[in-house]
């Protein structure tokens, strides 16, 4: 009987020349205390603003509080926030995902176009997802 491995997520970004890639809770980058302090901010930042963590999408069996640390370390997340401490505005901010992005993230990634005023362009295994002012080119449907 064949064994089926599920392949990992990660998500990866082109600044200046050089690829940056990342996976879910990722510690590895260089910048790595500097992403995750922006991702912090972010928190703040898109919850005031009126985000609530879907944490429907953390297959962990955990506390609430401990899924929504997972749902910001997911890799999308992380490529962003690297992004946004590595660019400067307003230039757009490009990210792959090998996989479908999760319905949190993309929920996430719009309110953070919103509070950075950046134009987040995201390609997931599906499709091209232009997010500018918290609106989605997919209309919400990928």
């Amino acid at each position: 009987m064949k064994q089926i491995t599920k392949e990992a997520a990660s998500s990866w970004i082109e600044i200046e020349n050089q690829v940056h890639k990342f996976h879910v809770g990722d510690t590895l980058h260089p910048k790595a205390q500097q992403i995750y302090e922006k991702l912090d901010e972010l928190a703040l930042k898109i919850k005031n603003m009126g985000y609530v963590p879907n944490t429907d999408f953390v297959l962990h069996d955990v506390e609430d509080e401990q899924k929504e640390q997972y749902l910001f370390q997911h890799s999308e997340k992380l490529a962003v926030a690297f992004a946004l401490i590595s660019t400067p505005n307003p230039k757009p901010i490009r990210v792959f995902k090998n996989l479908r992005v999760c319905g949190d993230c993309h929920m996430a990634i719009k309110y953070i176009s919103m509070v950075t005023g950046r134009e987040i362009v995201m390609r997931d295994a599906n499709r091209f997802h232009h997010i500018k002012d918290g609106l989605c080119s997919c209309n919400d449907y990928w």
